[in-house]
């Protein structure tokens, strides 16, 4: 066999390095949490070329005594951990590898002053070799200066992103760090040049100003914020509603115990608080902070610290899921703002068009009939009594293809998707009486007979379980059943394609539990059977009927599969269009 010998220093050095430092957003992660375990009030990340080039973190911390600086590069050298034990930690880095990892892989200089002495001392270290250690100019803190990350490391280097990609990474980071410490300034520049500062606030609402900086008005008119404390463990969430979702995770920010986590399991747990309320491939977004007793919470599990262990997670999931689904029940009818702006730009652009495409000299009267139609809209309040606006999505006016129902507020245009505000309602009304065991059902004057090619077994094995959802059924032969009752919100329905979806949704699922989250997939296909279909004519009874449910019924702002119910648009907005404001 070969000779089992100790690696080279300089290799294991290098593995060491690969492990903490992977990229350049890495290395500012890591000076960051130096900067705000030294107690700083102020933070300046500057970058050249994506962080390959030239990173420099620069902070008004403590500062490191002279004797220190040298140690510090050192492997495994730490101030933060206390009692020489991994219990109790309370600073973001206790590894004592961070700088030692970074100075192996660049060419790194520390610049540092404390308060005690009155000049700062600079060290130079070029890929894990002190060079030298001199006086320098310097206020009380610490300046980190990194150049040519990965000159020698060019298989590391080869796989980096790109210059703009490493560059969104860090500007979004030093976002997030923002979000766990709003009393912290952090500004970021890049090539010297000033992109963004987020000033620090010592008072109550600096978390709401913070917030606002990141996500903005959108966000902030299109969420809610929730907080509960518990023994041992206290929540506190910032969640968009349903229809303000985004097409990945990438906004959502999970903090634990002040740290920025990666964790898969609690995204999984913060997307089935949505479930029913958020198509498969959309995604809220979410800020969650939890503080946990440290003795439930093991942070030593990951070189880079972006994983945890938490005991007791069952418990922490559970308050999370009851936390945002209660909110969102108790919320009411709300619309996405940026939905709203979404749909008034198209608007927009579209008038645009069909003016330019239009564009003769009979352009005023154009104007002067769009206003005509925009007025005789909303001035049918002057004509009909019975609209005294006491709804919030007040009368209905119209059915537009019959799709569409037309409403009118005091001060604005309300459109609903009937298929889709009805799939809600039914489904709303079939999961309040499910778990209430109090499921109406109707029996069929004729029973149906209904035959499925495949899945007969399976629907029998879970018959107990269906039955549950208002229906009744039994076995009748080769691939035969016969269905004798049906829940009665249903009213008229196909029974034979119904029990089809069921079979799949159940094929899917392999067995119905009570208990999961997936029933709700089940009531949700249900529901989808009976609702109000797209194409039927309405009266304006039955549209005001639907707006007044709509009303009553949680969640109904989304249908069940994400999309929005209804949309409002301003009558200042309408007006717009036509150039009236």
């Amino acid at each position: 066999m070969n000779k089992i010998k100790l690696l080279p220093l300089n290799i294991i050095n290098e593995i060491a390095a690969g492990e903490v430092i992977e990229r350049p957003v890495a290395v500012v992660k890591e000076l960051i949490e130096n900067s705000i375990d030294a107690n700083s009030t102020r933070v300046s990340v500057n970058i050249v070329s994506g962080g390959v080039s030239k990173i420099i973190v620069s902070d008004n911390g403590n500062g490191i005594d002279k004797k220190y600086i040298e140690i510090s590069v050192d492997k495994h050298t730490t101030s933060k951990l206390k009692n020489e034990s991994l219990n109790y930690i309370g600073t973001l880095g206790f590894r004592g590898e961070a700088l030692n990892s970074i100075s192996n892989a660049s060419e790194f200089t520390i610049i540092s002053r404390s308060k005690s002495f009155p000049e700062a001392f600079k060290l130079n270290v070029a890929y894990g070799k002190k060079v030298s250690l001199a006086p320098s100019k310097g206020n009380v803190g610490t300046i980190v200066k990194v150049e040519n990350l990965f000159k020698h490391l060019p298989v590391r280097k080869k796989f980096l992103k790109s210059e703009n990609s490493e560059r969104l990474a860090i500007k979004n980071l030093i976002k997030k760090f923002s979000l766990t410490n709003p009393k912290i300034t952090f500004i970021f520049l890049e090539d010297d040049k000033v992109k963004f500062e987020l000033i620090g606030r010592d008072h109550i609402k600096g978390l709401d100003k913070r917030v606002f900086e990141i996500y903005g008005e959108s966000f902030i008119k299109s969420s809610f914020y929730a907080e509960k404390k518990y023994p041992n463990y206290q929540i506190k969430i910032f969640a968009s509603i349903p229809t303000y979702n985004k097409s990945n995770w990438n906004l959502t920010t999970i903090i634990i115990n002040g740290r920025i986590i990666k964790d898969r399991l609690l995204l999984g747990v913060i997307k089935a608080a949505y479930a029913g309320l958020l198509a498969g491939n959309r995604f809220p977004v979410v800020i969650l902070y939890i503080d946990i007793n440290s003795n439930y919470l093991d942070i030593n599990v990951h070189p880079t610290k972006a994983e945890v262990r938490i005991l007791n997670r069952n418990i922490i999931n559970s308050s999370i899921i009851k936390i945002i689904r209660n909110k969102i029940e108790k919320m009411g009818l709300r619309f996405s703002i940026e939905a709203e702006k979404h749909l008034m730009n198209k608007i927009k652009k579209n008038v645009q068009i069909d003016l330019n495409n239009n564009f003769t000299s009979n352009k005023e009267d154009l104007f002067k009939e769009g206003q005509q139609k925009v007025s005789k809209l909303f001035d049918d309040q002057q004509k009909n009594q019975i609209n005294n606006y006491q709804y919030q999505l007040g009368h209905a006016k119209a059915q537009i293809h019959n799709m569409f129902i037309v409403a009118q507020t005091k001060d604005s245009l309300i459109l609903v998707d009937q298929h889709a505000a009805h799939e809600r309602i039914v489904l709303e009304n079939l999961k309040k009486n499910y778990h209430r065991r109090k499921i109406l059902r109707q029996v069929l004057l004729i029973p149906e007979i209904i035959y499925l090619d495949q899945g007969k077994k399976l629907v029998l094995r879970n018959r107990k379980a269906i039955n549950e959802f208002g229906f009744e059924f039994e076995d009748y032969g080769e691939n035969a059943l016969i269905v004798r009752e049906i829940p009665a919100i249903l009213g008229k329905i196909n029974v034979n394609n119904l029990f089809q979806d069921l079979q799949e949704q159940i094929h899917r699922l392999g067995q119905i539990n009570p208990n999961d989250s997936s029933i709700e997939k089940i009531l949700s296909s249900i529901a989808c059977h009976n609702s109000i279909r797209a194409g039927k004519k309405l009266n304006i009874e039955e549209m005001n009927s639907i707006l007044r449910l709509m009303e009553k019924t949680p969640n109904s702002s989304q249908c069940n599969h994400g999309r929005p119910t209804f949309v409002e648009l301003k009558l200042k907005d309408v007006e717009s269009l036509f150039g009236r404001i």
